[in-house]
């Protein structure tokens, strides 16, 4: 299953649908783009600015988290020039219809490098764009 920090966000800090999240992995392999190694992070940091977190809970979230790389229960993929040109095409077959960012592109540029199972995103856009370009998204599977 492909992760993107949507969701991994609700694996290691407790919001209202983080339980939702735990019960739709399906206890095979965990994948994501290394772009999630810089987002999962800027996100903490986002929490903590807002409030939502303590500098104890984020530090607690980033270790946990980098174990599961390390150990490899999440293995993210490389990002490269290919990906990076996959993303840009990406862009262009879902405009109009879905204003996709750059970062969700590459995300689904990734997505597209490997037969992981569905893609898992609480991202309205992101999801938007995967049905667009008839990827598999958790849930309309």
């Amino acid at each position: 299953m492909y992760l993107d920090t949507s969701v991994v966000v609700k694996l290691y800090v407790a919001e209202p649908d983080s339980a939702e999240c735990e019960v739709q992995l399906d206890g095979g392999g965990l994948v994501s783009s290394e772009l999630l190694f810089g987002e999962f992070y800027s996100a903490l940091l986002a929490k903590e600015r807002g409030g939502l977190i303590r500098a104890a809970q984020r530090e607690e979230a980033w270790l946990q988290f980098a174990e599961h790389v390390a150990g490899r229960r999440i293995h993210l993929l490389p990002l490269d020039g290919e990906v990076v040109r996959e993303a840009r095409a990406i862009m262009a077959a879902t405009h109009p219809t879905v204003p996709l960012r750059t970062l969700d592109a590459l995300h689904l540029a990734t997505f597209r490098t490997v037969d992981a199972g569905p893609l898992f995103s609480k991202d309205q856009r992101m999801n938007a764009a995967a049905r667009h370009l008839r990827l598999p998204v958790v849930g309309e599977t």
